[in-house]
């Protein structure tokens, strides 16, 4: 079983671990329905590095994503990130997707569920083009500030 980088804060905090898409994740801590109210009067922090994870680099990167994401992609501006899906080509939904776009790549966050389905779909699709794609899920961890305290807290 896969573990995020905050697993042992999770276990030491009383999370309930529970296997989600092969990785020892917390559901729950104090309760769901608390949890809840709290996120949606404040803010809260949940990690999400289970999810995938994956920079595009090279001159083909753009035109790639561009090709497989339902959104427009090849006019973001540096710092902008747009939601997506990624479809077979029988129209299909493969997953849902954030792209992210940097100086100098591009980045991708999907499902972990689907990550190693995309990875090999992105391996035929690409094959060709000038491209380097990398899974950096294993070596990052990422979180999510949710509720409407999350600017100011995250500013603090």
């Amino acid at each position: 079983m896969l573990k995020t980088a905050l697993n042992d804060f999770h276990r030491a905090h009383g999370g309930r671990m529970v296997d989600f898409a092969g990785w020892d994740m917390p559901v729950v801590y104090t309760g769901i329905i608390e949890e809840h109210h709290w996120t949606r009067r404040h803010c809260s922090a949940f990690d999400v590095s289970h999810m995938g994870r994956l920079r595009f680099d090279g001159p083909d990167a753009g035109a790639f994503l561009e090709r497989i994401c339902t959104r427009r992609i090849g006019d973001m501006k540096v710092g902008q990130c747009r939601y997506g899906h990624v479809c077979r080509q029988d129209g299909g939904i493969l997953d849902d997707v954030i792209v992210s776009r940097f100086e100098s790549h591009w980045g991708m966050v999907c499902n972990a569920s689907n990550r190693e389905k995309l990875l090999g779909w992105f391996k035929q699709q690409s094959a060709g083009m000038n491209m380097k794609l990398t899974d950096q899920t294993l070596e990052t961890s990422m979180l999510a500030i949710q509720g409407p305290e999350a600017i100011e807290t995250v500013d603090r």
